[in-house]
């Protein structure tokens, strides 16, 4: 209530103040500089006349006495003379606050509410956007399509949200659309081939490889889809051509990259594989078989937890660690295998894939 009577008073101050102006800018027009230039111009003859001997100091004297009643007699008539556009100005200035305060105060007293406590900005529920259900949002997106199916940006916009919702059919029909309507890109091309993957439950399919070469060769400089290609190279033990595009992926490092470690990881076992020999995995040293009895517990507790809820990739790939380290490789192919059934996508899992193919799973 504070602010609003504060704001109350400085408008009325405003008010005032251009009511004053407009009223009296009359004394500061031109009648009175007018005035002031004429006396000053009968002033000087005056003195140029008892300067020249044509008029006597004396009635010089009388005159310059005269000159300066006019002149007051001029200023006073300036002042208190009042334009008709002035006068009218000044009668509706007042009528016009009045009507502009009883308009302000009847409108807050129809929708104002001074009982509201003040609140700090903080604390004030900010305005958020209209929650919409993404069910919904795609049913839009997809009822504009089929009115406009040309729509390049609805395809762009509603092919990941189809992968992410896992409708493979629908987002590989999006992104075809989206390759052609637009020039293909190597972007364009692995988002389709990784949908074709997902769709196969991992495993490379004659279309995505056709599209990920594709990528690679549009794009040099392309990581994503060479480092699938790299990926698959070792997979399928080809480990020459494995070696030879995980270095050429290392050289487009700039260095600090995610994927570094893991290109690594896949050199590594490249360069195992080529030479015939399983990539070397980290060894704990002996315990005692207390010791040894109590990690098998809690591997035994870790399988049992990801086998019947689920957990992250890195969870089995921890089982999977767990098992190489103990010889247990039967064991260890078992959840390789489950953990490719929960994390069908290759890119999810490359860490895991490379420890497999390292340890000569399957």
């Amino acid at each position: 209530m504070l602010f609003w009577l504060f704001a109350i008073a400085v408008t009325a101050i405003c008010c005032v103040a251009l009511y004053y102006a407009s009223v009296t800018g009359a004394v500061n027009a031109g009648a009175g500089e007018a005035a002031d230039v004429h006396y000053r111009l009968q002033l000087a003859e005056i003195n140029a006349d008892i300067a020249s001997g044509e008029m006597p100091a004396a009635e010089g004297e009388a005159a310059k006495g005269e000159l300066a009643r006019e002149f007051l007699r001029l200023t006073r008539e300036a002042r208190n003379a009042l334009p008709a556009g002035a006068r009218r100005l000044s009668l509706l200035l007042p009528a016009a606050l009045v009507v502009i305060a009883g308009i302000a105060f009847a409108t807050y007293a129809m929708i104002g509410n001074p009982g509201i406590p003040s609140q700090p900005l903080a604390g004030r529920t900010m305005p958020t956007a209209t929650n919409m259900d993404l069910d919904e949002a795609v049913k839009r997106i997809e009822d504009q399509l089929k009115t406009n199916p040309d729509d390049l940006r609805g395809w762009t916009v509603v092919a990941p949200v189809y992968r992410g919702l896992g409708r493979y059919d629908d987002a590989i029909n999006a992104y075809r659309r989206v390759l052609a309507l637009s020039a293909p890109t190597a972007d364009t091309e692995t988002d389709l081939a990784e949908t074709l993957l997902l769709k196969a439950g991992g495993g490379m399919v004659p279309e995505a490889l056709q599209l990920l070469q594709s990528a690679a060769k549009r794009d040099p400089n392309h990581v994503r889809s060479r480092f699938y290609l790299a990926g698959y190279a070792t997979e399928q033990k080809n480990y020459a051509d494995a070696v030879a595009q995980w270095k050429a992926l290392l050289e487009l490092s700039t260095g600090g990259e995610a994927w570094v470690a893991t290109a690594e990881q896949g050199l590594a076992a490249a360069e195992a594989g080529l030479a015939g020999k399983p990539l070397p995995q980290p060894q704990a040293p002996a315990p005692d078989p207390a010791q040894m009895k109590m990690i098998e517990g809690m591997v035994a507790g870790l399988d049992s937890r990801l086998s019947k809820d689920g957990g992250p990739i890195s969870d089995w790939e921890q089982l999977v660690r767990s098992y190489i380290v103990l010889k247990r490789m039967d064991d260890a192919q078992r959840a390789y295998t489950a953990a490719k059934a929960a994390y069908p996508a290759a890119a999810t899992r490359a860490e895991l894939d490379t420890l497999a193919v390292g340890a000569g799973l399957e």
